[in-house]
């Protein structure tokens, strides 16, 4: 059972800007994720205090920030960036 993977504009222009050896590793955990998106071995993910149905994955010195709507089977990446600026504005 596979998740769609539909991913917010700001992500997107992140991944573009981001290193090419860090949108590569990037990319492999989302892949990952599509198939997973519940925390797992795979994958550094924590369920977010104080936000529901709302989960953090961790590469490296990155987070992305995303919902499951498990009805849809759509996994939707709101926010990436580095460690310290991702949760401002939460």
């Amino acid at each position: 059972m596979s998740y769609r993977l539909l991913l917010h504009k700001n992500v997107t222009h992140f991944l573009e800007k981001c290193p090419a050896k860090q949108r590569l590793q990037l990319k492999q955990k989302l892949e990952l994720l599509k198939q997973n998106p519940h925390p797992n071995k795979q994958l550094d993910i924590k369920v977010m205090q104080g936000y529901e149905c709302m989960y953090r994955l961790r590469v490296g010195q990155y987070r992305l920030i995303y919902q499951i709507k498990q009805s849809e089977l759509i996994v939707f990446v709101l926010k990436a960036g580095g460690r310290g600026d991702i949760y401002k504005d939460m």
